[in-house]
């Protein structure tokens, strides 16, 4: 049996060294994190994951969906809403409902402690089975289990901060994205109306509220990105096996030209003092050679940007304010000065004593805040990391910009979007989404998101290691030859490259099971 395989199969510890005793102590079991916009591809990616872990290396697979907890502490019954689709009705059911009951117990990863007091509930039971195989174990060990634990899906950054609070190094979130007409189309089959795909769509991604989903900035924060179409679904068992063999190094993977580029990008990131975000771009000409980096932050005289160490620094970070936010509320005012002196609109601003009232003012100043004028980026003192990037490009290495490529860790903006197709660059990937950005209404005849087009730039999600790992995964290397000959692996028994001690993952678990028992989801 295969708890009894582990158990004749676990080497004493007598004699060994601590190091040893300590390294005898980690586990092989996985966690992973499935995140992915709606209509997305994800039952292809599970079930290639799960097929994988299997055969390949013998793991058993557990998924854990948390729409089944949503359906066991729910709050009320599913009722159809009306002049809805019956399909659309049940959707904003389970997102209402997961809501609900994150409000109710003041607990945004409730759903996701839930699950992992399942997992700890079946580590004991696994283990008390061990004990009564071998009398001799000792009481407080646990055995080291070979199995993928799933979590399908995470909807919010608090659930994504907790499963790599507790499980650190054996979790990883698998980002998901397919383009949005296939995810429409999958909708659509299942009979949502264009207008409910629209609202389902905008309140998957992002919920503007406290107890809301967020799966737009959680996707980003992914350790594997997977962009998954019909038409590279036969991609998808090859990238699979390939992050597998990174996570166990079970081969030599060596990172892919836009993972290398990527991680180029967000290094150059860093550079930015910028007050509203970092954002860090790098370039490769058509043949995927490095021809510049950039990112955002003040341009100083005789070119290029301010850097750390600069005698007359004068970046926002010196100045103390952010000059684009400062110009947006001066613009503000400014609306609201000129409303106060048109006659036919101050009459209705005044109070009986003609004063004007403070509290519609700023009721009105609150709102023009809140309108597009927010969105307004033309204010800004920092040249984006896209246009660094193709000027100190286009300085140091001319024409090989031309068909070439542009990594960004941002969705570029209309301003940059002009500048990249008169640059000649033929694709851009992003990670994270800028919604502020009008490249698409304003470039749409020569800007496209779509993967197969090739007659316009196309603007499409990273695919690949995210750089958070690069150096995990691309560095570090164990012994990969045996007098002078490559090391074979075992799939069957060969451990995950970076793992946990057994000895700190129930501990961990059980700080989850308390917030449930303060909650009131568990008794003592």
């Amino acid at each position: 049996m295969e708890n009894k395989k582990l158990v004749e199969q676990e080497v004493s510890n007598v004699g060994r060294t601590t190091r040893e005793k300590v390294k005898n102590t980690l586990t092989e079991e996985l966690f992973f994190g499935i995140c992915a916009p709606i209509g997305s591809l994800k039952i292809d990616v599970l079930d290639e994951l799960e097929k994988t872990l299997r055969d390949k290396y013998d793991y058993e697979v557990v998924v854990l969906k948390m729409t089944s907890f949503i359906e066991k502490y729910k709050e009320k019954e599913f009722e159809q809403i009306p002049a809805k689709t019956e399909a659309f009705s049940k959707l904003l059911y389970k997102i209402s409902e997961g809501n609900a009951i994150r409000k109710r117990y003041n607990n945004n990863s409730v759903l996701i402690e839930l699950a992992v007091q399942d997992i700890h509930v079946s580590r004991l039971q696994d283990n008390k089975y061990i004990k009564a195989e071998d009398e001799n174990l000792d009481t407080t060990t646990f055995k080291s289990r070979r199995k993928c634990y799933i979590f399908d899906s995470i909807k919010n950054k608090e659930e994504l901060l907790l499963l790599r609070r507790i499980y650190t190094k054996n979790f990883f979130l698998f980002s998901i994205f397919s383009p949005l007409n296939e995810r429409r189309k999958t909708l659509r089959e299942k009979d949502l109306s264009e207008s409910e795909i629209d609202k389902i769509v905008d309140t998957d991604e992002f919920e503007n509220n406290d107890y809301g989903q967020n799966v737009r900035g959680t996707f980003t924060d992914g350790d594997f990105f997977l962009r998954v179409s019909q038409s590279n679904l036969s991609k998808l068992e090859s990238k699979i096996e390939r992050y597998l063999h990174l996570i166990f190094e079970s081969d030599i993977i060596t990172p892919t030209i836009e993972e290398t580029a990527m991680y180029s990008a967000k290094s150059a990131a860093g550079n930015s003092a910028c007050l509203s975000r970092q954002v860090g771009a790098s370039i490769t000409d058509a043949n995927g050679e490095a021809v510049s980096t950039g990112w955002n932050d003040v341009p100083k005289f005789g070119g290029n940007l301010y850097r750390e160490g600069n005698p007359h620094d004068m970046r926002c970070k010196v100045k103390g304010y952010c000059s684009n936010d400062t110009q947006k509320d001066s613009l503000v005012s400014k609306v609201i000065d000129s409303i106060k002196m048109d006659d036919k609109i101050k009459n209705i601003l005044q109070d009986d004593e003609g004063k004007f009232s403070i509290k519609i003012i700023e009721a009105l100043k609150q709102n023009l805040r809140n309108s597009k004028i927010k969105d307004l980026i033309e204010f800004s003192r920092s040249v984006h990391a896209e246009m660094h990037a193709i000027i100190s490009g286009t300085q140091l290495s001319g024409s090989k910009m031309i068909n070439g490529k542009l990594f960004c860790t941002t969705y570029p903006c209309h301003n940059c979007a002009r500048h990249i197709i008169v640059a000649g660059i033929k694709e851009v990937y992003y990670i994270e989404p800028y919604v502020k950005s009008l490249c698409l209404t304003l470039h749409d005849d020569a800007i496209t998101e779509d993967e197969k087009s090739s007659e316009k730039v196309r603007i499409l999600i990273f695919d690949g290691v995210a750089p958070r790992n690069y150096l995990t995964f691309f560095t570090n290397f164990v012994e990969r030859k045996f007098n002078g000959n490559l090391v074979m692996i075992d799939f069957k028994s060969i451990k995950p490259k970076i793992s946990k001690s057994l000895m700190a993952l129930p501990t961990l678990e059980q700080q989850a099971i308390h917030s449930l028992k303060e909650c009131g989801l568990i008794n003592e």
